[in-house]
């Protein structure tokens, strides 16, 4: 029913065994999709560990979206060594922001960082995308990863709620761009979850206790989670879905005032 078998996917942003992009990379795999990974180099110790986990991975590339220049060089290795191969499937679980958009007020961060913050975590995903569609089967599905605060406060995450909102109108704009011709753009909102990133944000422990307490179902998500939507939205199951952005997040995101404070 999926489709999936024998399907190609280029997966971004893979940095441990606990990046949500992992759990994406394992769903996808049990569908019978082959994988093709994109690395940060100075993650590559971590993501080569990984390697032997999942027959479907058949490569890795270094991927550096800070640049044009270093975002091509992935797609032109792919291309060297599998000519003529193309993916069904792109997903982009990229975000990134400097230890200074932490460390001082949001109106206070410098220019560099808060540059570095948005075109890392949300203009490579137009950076990404651009690159990627010579190497890309028609009716491509592409996947990118956001979360609530682009919409709201969330306490410690500051810039990255900018950068997050604007990965979703990035989201918006390329769906009707790439629409005409068939590829499909979705964002997956995800509630929290302890990745390496994650780790970087002050009190993050507090937020998935509190979410956790008070999500309908009273429990946090997990990479498994996201990637079993991840999985529908790569398929034809999703064909008619584009431009949205699918809360995976307990259903934390309906609530408004949290039922603890009764």
């Amino acid at each position: 029913m999926l489709g999936l078998q024998g399907k190609v996917a280029f997966v971004f942003g893979v940095a441990s065994e606990d990046s949500i992009a992992w759990g994406i990379c394992k769903s996808l795999a049990e569908a019978g999709v082959t994988l093709y990974l994109g690395y940060q180099k100075r993650f590559m110790s971590r993501v080569f560990k990984l390697k032997d986990e999942l027959d479907a991975i058949d490569g890795f590339y270094p991927l550096d979206v800070i640049e044009d220049e270093t975002t091509a060089e992935f797609f032109s290795a792919f291309a060297k060594d599998h000519p003529g191969v193309k993916a069904d499937i792109l997903i982009h679980a990229i975000g990134f922001a400097p230890r200074g958009c932490f460390d001082r007020p949001v109106i206070f961060v410098e220019d560099q960082d808060l540059n570095t913050a948005l075109t890392v975590s949300a203009h490579s995903l137009q950076r990404c995308v651009r690159h990627a569609l010579p190497y890309l089967n028609p009716n491509s599905s592409t996947i990118t990863l956001t979360y609530a605060a682009s919409t709201r406060f969330v306490p410690s995450y500051g810039v990255m709620s900018i950068a997050k909102a604007s990965l979703e109108s990035w989201t918006r704009e390329l769906a009707c761009h790439l629409g005409p011709e068939g590829h499909r753009i979705n964002a997956i909102s995800s509630g929290p979850i302890a990745t390496l990133a994650a780790g970087g944000i002050p009190g993050f422990s507090k937020i998935l206790d509190h979410v956790e307490a008070n999500s309908p179902l009273r429990r946090n998500v997990n990479p498994n989670d996201i990637g079993g939507c991840a999985v529908w939205l790569a398929s034809q199951l999703s064909s008619g879905v584009t431009g949205q952005i699918i809360h995976v997040d307990a259903g934390y995101s309906v609530t408004m005032v949290p039922e603890s404070i009764m």
